[in-house]
């Protein structure tokens, strides 16, 4: 049985690997950062001199702060986060029970990101 449920775990790291992998690769994609709902980190990949936990902490920061608005103006639940600078855009993602979050550069071609982050949450939630 332990050996079973140890196999099934390594599969689903390597299927959520794989597909994080691939959505990093995406032209423009400086980091990819998938967190628990607690703010553990699962995966992450970055060109980014900031350290991982450092960014994961300030998006979770700042998606809690925009959570509490949209409950003041009773509008439901944040789902997605999509910050725009000017050298870059920050995009969160929430599922039911992960964040994922992707910084990317300005230059990078916002259509192609959404396409391959949904195709990514498509093979997170049907395969992992």
């Amino acid at each position: 049985m332990f050996q079973t449920t140890f196999r099934e775990t390594e599969r689903l790291v390597i299927v959520v690997q794989e597909t994080l992998d691939k959505l990093k690769s995406s032209s423009g994609v400086l980091a990819v950062i998938l967190t628990d709902l607690d703010g553990a980190i699962l995966y992450t990949a970055s060109d980014m001199d900031i350290t991982p936990p450092l960014v994961r902490g300030m998006i979770l920061s700042f998606a809690g702060y925009m959570q509490q608005i949209v409950i003041q103006l009773d509008m439901g639940k944040l789902t997605e986060l999509d910050v725009e600078t000017t050298t870059g855009r920050i995009m969160m993602v929430r599922t039911k029970d992960k964040v994922l979050s992707i910084l990317t550069t300005k230059q990078s071609n916002l259509g192609t990101i959404r396409i391959a982050l949904g195709r990514a949450l498509k093979d997170l939630s049907e395969r992992a």
